[in-house]
C-alpha cells in the first residue's frame, strides 16, 4: 500500500513490475507486486474528522490541500473538531503517535518555538499541548504581522529616497543605483534621507556599495 500526500497527480504504475526497465528474455523472472494507492489529496476535510480516530490528526496534519488560511487555523480544527470529540481509547493511541503529530506540524511549520520547545511539548498533556501550539501560532502570527507592517514602512521609504534623489541627480541616478535602494537595509536608507540635501552622488555611491 502507497499513502501518497504531495499535491501534483501520482503518475507512477502501480504495478512495481511496470517500474523495472525490461531486459530482453528477462519477462519471466520480474515479480508481479502491485500495490494499492491512496491520494491523501481526494480525502475531503469532513470524511476525515467525522472518523474520530487518532489516525485523523495525523491524516489532517498531512494533507496538502486542506482548506486553511495558515497553520493556526489547522491547529484549531484539529484540536475542536477531533481531539477533542475522540473516544477514550483513541485519546490513548493519539498519545501513543503524538510525536508523529508533533513531527509533521514542525516540518509543516516554520515555527521556531516547537522546536525550542519540542522535548517540553512531548510531556504535556494533550488539551495544555494543542493549547501551547495554538498560543505559538498566534504569537508567529502577530510576530509576521508587525514584521509586515516594518517592511510596508521601510519600501515607502525607499520609494521617497528614489523620488528625492532623482529630483536632485536626474539622470545621474542610474537603474543600478535605484535597484541598490530598492533592496538597502534600513539603517542606509535612515543616513541617505537624513542627508537628502546635502548628500553628493559620489558619496550615495559610496553608501550603496
Amino acid at each position: 500500500m502507497v499513502f501518497y500526500d504531495g499535491k501534483a497527480k501520482w503518475t507512477s504504475p502501480t504495478d512495481v513490475k511496470d517500474k523495472i526497465t525490461k531486459i530482453q528474455n528477462m519477462e519471466e523472472y520480474l515479480i508481479k507486486a502491485e500495490y494499492e494507492l491512496i491520494s491523501l489529496s481526494n480525502i475531503k476535510e469532513e470524511t476525515i474528522i467525522n472518523m474520530k480516530k487518532a489516525l485523523g490528526v495525523i491524516l489532517l496534519t498531512d494533507k496538502p490541500n486542506v482548506r486553511i488560511k495558515n497553520a493556526e487555523e489547522l491547529i484549531k480544527m484539529i484540536n475542536e473538531d477531533i481531539i477533542s470529540k475522540l473516544p477514550k481509547e483513541e485519546q490513548e493511541k493519539f498519545e501513543k503517535h503524538r510525536n508523529a503529530f508533533l513531527e509533521l506540524l514542525r516540518k509543516r511549520t516554520d515555527y521556531k518555538e516547537i522546536e525550542e520547545r519540542y522535548e517540553e511539548l512531548k510531556e504535556m498533556e494533550v488539551p495544555k499541548m494543542f493549547n501551547t501550539l495554538e498560543e505559538i501560532a498566534k504569537k508567529d502570527r502577530e510576530k509576521a504581522k508587525l514584521e509586515g507592517k516594518v517592511e510596508g514602512k521601510l519600501e515607502e521609504r525607499r520609494e521617497v529616497a528614489i523620488k528625492l534623489l532623482s529630483k536632485r541627480f536626474g539622470r545621474q541616478l542610474t537603474t543600478e543605483m535605484k535597484e541598490k535602494i530598492k533592496e538597502a537595509e534600513e539603517a542606509k536608507i535612515n543616513q541617505i534621507i537624513d542627508n537628502i540635501f546635502e548628500i553628493t552622488i559620489e558619496e550615495l555611491k559610496e553608501i550603496l556599495k
